[in-house]
């Protein structure tokens, strides 16, 4: 990989972590405005703490290339589709589009940064 690569691959990554921490800080302010509200769906609150946990676990470990960092935003794309799944059970359309727009941006950016086979 030449040093232009890398340098690629290192702002993809960070731009990834970036949108992990954004996409985790606002899943947060959503569990934290769950906790002050009696909802009908008793595991709101840590369901929304455990993704917004690992948005910002994938974040933290894609900032410097770190081991697991591929797991973590994986898991987190998958934790972003399970909410695209219950925004469309509750028939939440703009939400579960928010929701799944961090699947193929993180798709796009771990395939751009990944390492040559």
């Amino acid at each position: 990989m030449t040093l232009a690569e890398e340098r690629n691959a290192s702002i993809q990554r960070r731009t990834l972590s970036a949108v992990s921490w954004l996409y985790g800080l606002w899943t947060g302010l959503i569990a934290l405005m769950a906790a002050g509200l009696s909802t009908r769906e008793p595991y709101d609150l840590p369901l929304y703490a455990l993704h917004a946990a690992t948005l910002g676990l994938a974040g933290w470990l894609l900032w410097k290339p770190r081991r697991g960092a591929m797991i973590a935003a994986l898991v987190a794309a998958a934790g972003s589709l399970l909410m695209v799944a219950i925004d469309l059970h509750r028939h939440i359309v703009q939400s579960a589009v928010i929701d799944g727009l961090y699947v193929p941006v993180a798709a796009l950016l771990l395939y751009n940064s990944r390492r040559p086979a």
